[in-house]
């Protein structure tokens, strides 16, 4: 189903629910879940990418290229738009209702939300990993970004890489493993991130919402029996604002305190 698209909102209005929002922290129950941009041009020379990082229990890889401002931007706007949704709808019947929710509140953190869409998803066999259903949802978000066929496949590329690099990175993966355990388990996002030669800073999204019929303690790079569980899956696209950013950025650090510390953990790929 898509969802509707964003309605005009001020600085003023931003500001405002972003400091009502209530990331106070305690035990809750699910976890992120998780992004049509414009035609962009890349300068042919990008390097391979090399960071990806934990953010919650989401993999955001970044495309070579990108400054280290907006890398954090992103990183504690996901980050606090994911917290304020678990806190908010907390219950994994509650899933649509959470991807709003964390799209609202990346778009008060200033980002526009160009594309949105969640419905429930089916595994294609009798056994599937998250983490490779997560990166075909991705797959789907930026086919669906009008950019050009190469970006395309940067952005899927770094997302891949910063996937297969986890898997074998031992402190991003514990620190995955326990942002998952304290947020329950409920879902998880692969986010693929570019700057354009121009400055615009994009952000395509796939993200996996699951509830579990069976138990099942890992989430990535395990098997699951898709009779064991009922999935859903969630696409967006989004540019950032840069002049709302900045006027976000220091509300933002401040509601998330240490934790914009403890949750996330970057790494190479």
């Amino acid at each position: 189903m898509n969802i509707a698209n964003n309605t005009v909102v001020t600085l003023g209005d931003r500001l405002e629910r972003l400091q009502a929002y209530d990331v106070t922290p305690e035990q809750v129950f699910i976890a992120p879940r998780g992004a049509s941009v414009n035609t962009v041009q890349l300068n042919t020379d990008v390097e391979s990418p090399t960071r990806a990082s934990i953010v919650g229990d989401a993999i955001l890889a970044f495309v070579s290229g990108m400054s280290p401002q907006n890398q954090a931007d992103i990183q504690h706007a996901y980050l606090f738009a994911s917290l304020v949704a678990n806190k908010k709808y907390p219950r994994d019947e509650q899933s649509k209702e959470w991807y709003q929710q964390f799209l609202q509140v990346m778009q008060d953190c200033g980002w526009n939300i160009l594309s949105k869409y969640y419905d429930s998803v089916s595994a294609s066999a009798k056994s599937f990993k998250v983490d490779q259903l997560a990166l075909k949802i991705l797959g789907s978000a930026v086919a669906a970004a009008a950019v050009p066929g190469p970006t395309s496949a940067l952005m899927l590329k770094v997302a891949g890489d910063a996937l297969a690099a986890l898997q074998t990175s031992e402190q991003p993966l514990q620190v995955f493993d326990r942002n998952t355990k304290e947020s329950g388990t409920g879902g998880v996002g692969v986010a693929s991130c570019l700057e354009t030669a121009q400055g615009e800073v994009i952000m395509a999204m796939g993200v996996v919402r699951f509830i579990k019929r069976a138990n099942q303690t890992k989430v990535l790079f395990v098997d699951w029996d898709a009779s064991s569980v009922d999935l859903y899956r969630g696409e967006c696209q989004m540019v950032m604002v840069p002049s709302i950013t900045a006027r976000t950025r220091n509300t933002v650090l401040t509601k998330l305190g240490d934790r914009a510390q403890t949750k996330i953990e970057e790494y190479e790929i």
